[in-house]
């Protein structure tokens, strides 16, 4: 009995000091002022607004096209006695490109000019007699008919004669020969193709997203270079046919810019890289992309605390490395790289980077 009593009393201490103890830790915490818990500043780079041309553009391939391709095929038959041009040659209205073989043509302009003589002489000869020898009405008409038919025919073989001469319909670019003196020429085969010196154009086939920017074309500026040809050089071209439709292949619709010839300094046939800036602001103030969140905020250091303020821009115009901000807000210091853990009023270190 007297263990039982010794026990109960040990433990009946043992729970009274562990009491005392918790009580007096929990009486210290209560009353002791706080000791401050060191915050560490969260690490960010940070950047300064600078002044920049903002655009808001799309980079497209073409192909530099004459206004008009110009099929030349003969309209004589006959075996190609010579060619005068090589391609790449400018060419000339007029100019004579090609000789068919014409002796068979001229033959047949001999023939034709003295049928036609013939049948002049014999309508004279009617004439003269008419009253004496009393030749019909019927006679002359005849008479006339068979010389005007006779003529007819001497000024279409006199023009047989002269297509054996194949001249440039227009003047401008020879692109292709097709065939080589020696062989035959038939009209059913073309002989040239020629690109005129008009106006040069590019066709670009755009994506249909932006379908709804395109309906007005004269907002939008065109430039044009020929990487593809090593020459950097940019000229300006204008948009001269937006297409109606869409293509249902490849959903794009086609755009027809073109450029003044005396300004071309590129061949037919160049692969050109077309620019169409769609939209633009010059000399804005503006940040590096990065810099906004996916919900347009922007992350704003106080100068004076070092902690963040978050901002929440609407309507941003951006193209495709920076995006502008109000100009009152072009004296501040913005995080670039580090704000997706921030919190508004965090005490940040920052070092600045390059923007």
């Amino acid at each position: 009995m007297e263990t039982k009593s010794r026990y109960r009393l040990i433990v009946i201490v043992t729970i009274s000091v562990l009491f005392i103890t918790f009580l007096g830790f929990w009486i210290h915490f209560r009353i002791t002022p706080e000791t401050a818990v060191e915050i560490r500043p969260a690490a960010v780079s940070a950047v300064r607004p600078e002044l920049h041309d903002l655009r808001n553009e799309i980079s497209l391939t073409a192909v530099l096209e004459a206004e008009r391709m110009v099929t030349v095929a003969p309209k004589v038959s006959g075996i190609i006695l010579g060619i005068s041009v090589e391609e790449g040659d400018e060419v000339t209205v007029g100019e004579i490109l090609a000789r068919i073989d014409s002796e068979p043509y001229l033959l047949e302009l001999k023939a034709a000019e003295s049928s036609w003589l013939l049948a002049d002489r014999s309508l004279s000869r009617l004439n003269r007699i008419k009253e004496s020898s009393g030749v019909s009405l019927q006679q002359l008409d005849e008479a006339k008919a068979a010389r005007d038919a006779a003529y007819s025919n001497y000024e279409l073989a006199k023009m047989k004669f002269g297509y054996a001469e194949i001249k440039a319909p227009v003047s401008g670019l020879l692109l292709k020969r097709f065939s080589d003196s020696g062989n035959s020429a038939s009209p059913e085969y073309p002989l040239f193709l020629i690109a005129d010196d008009g106006t040069p154009r590019v066709k670009v086939h755009v994506p249909e997203k932006y379908w709804e920017t395109f309906t007005n074309p004269d907002s939008i500026k065109v430039f044009a270079s020929y990487p593809a040809g090593g020459d950097d050089r940019i000229r300006d071209f204008k948009i001269i046919r937006v297409s109606s439709s869409i293509s249902t292949e490849d959903k794009t619709f086609e755009v027809i810019c073109s450029i003044n010839a005396k300004d071309n300094p590129w061949p037919i046939g160049a692969g050109m890289r077309v620019v169409f800036v769609l939209s633009e602001k010059s000399s804005s103030w503006s940040l590096p992309l990065r810099a906004l969140s996916a919900d347009g905020n922007l992350w704003q250091i106080n100068p004076d605390n070092q902690k963040v303020i978050r901002i929440h821009l609407n309507n941003v115009f951006r193209d495709k490395e920076r995006f502008s901000i109000p100009e009152g807000m072009s004296g501040g210091l913005y995080v670039l790289d580090g704000q997706n853990l921030l919190k508004d009023g965090q005490l940040v270190s920052a070092f600045e980077a390059g923007a």
